[in-house]
């Protein structure tokens, strides 16, 4: 079973499969758990103190024995909703707050393992239907393995909300079968380096491959309007694929 979407909503990849577990098999001990899953029992009452404490998993007594169970299907989606409509609310006040503090330019740095993740999830909150967004030196295939889940809701949300893309990506490099609304052109590999670029309403992402990986998020109107006549520039050079 793939339970990486759980650790999507906080789980550890050893809460993940706990939870599993208890879903296929029903009420089990912690030294039964422990057997099954390889895992020590110290680090197994850790671990399913954490997910009783995060809601996901329920504890019962069984002819004195502490055993445990995993809360149901159903109960999971009520149990994630109820974080969202939370998560809802905390968004609105956050964006009153920068209502008062906005300016005409922002600029963010992300660093690290986390910033295709990060990428995706700026994306996928700020993109509107009915819009286009422009790339250039994008390696898909280094982010589809980054994160083979996102970049899939991304490409899922663009279609269900009509939004197109235009593509400059190097010579030999693989289209995505998944990306619906994507045009691609191409270009020689010198041309475009070790860097990406992402343009999106007034958004520009500048990304820097390597160890670790770099993107630089500038929010500026006229900037973005700028980096989209170059990019006509280097789209009108682009090879037809």
């Amino acid at each position: 079973m793939e339970t990486r979407i759980l650790e999507e909503f906080g789980l550890t990849k050893n809460e993940s499969d706990i939870f599993t577990a208890l879903l296929a098999r029903g009420t089990l001990s912690a030294t039964e758990l422990s057997k099954q899953l390889g895992l020590n029992r110290p680090y197994m009452y850790y671990a399913l103190e954490r997910l009783l404490e995060k809601g996901y998993v329920s504890e019962i007594a069984v002819e004195g024995k502490r055993k445990f169970s995993a809360i149901s299907p159903v109960q999971l989606m009520s149990l994630e909703e109820h974080k969202l409509d939370d998560l809802r609310r905390f968004v609105t006040d956050l964006e009153k707050i920068k209502e008062k503090t906005n300016e005409d330019t922002s600029v963010e740095v992300l660093k690290g393992k986390q910033v295709v993740k990060n990428i995706f999830k700026r994306v996928l909150s700020e993109m509107k239907p009915n819009q286009e967004t422009v790339s250039i030196g994008f390696d898909e295939q280094v982010m589809e393995s980054a994160e083979p889940i996102n970049i899939k809701k991304v490409f899922a949300f663009m279609k269900d909300n009509k939004i197109t893309e235009r593509a400059i990506i190097r010579q030999g490099s693989r289209k995505l079968e998944y990306a619906k609304t994507t045009k691609y052109r191409y270009l020689p590999p010198d041309l475009i380096g070790n860097t990406a670029k992402y343009i999106y309403q007034d958004v520009i992402m500048h990304v820097v491959y390597g160890i670790p990986m770099y993107a630089i998020i500038v929010k500026n109107k006229k900037m973005a309007e700028t980096e989209r006549k170059q990019f006509e520039l280097f789209w009108k050079a682009g090879e037809k694929g």
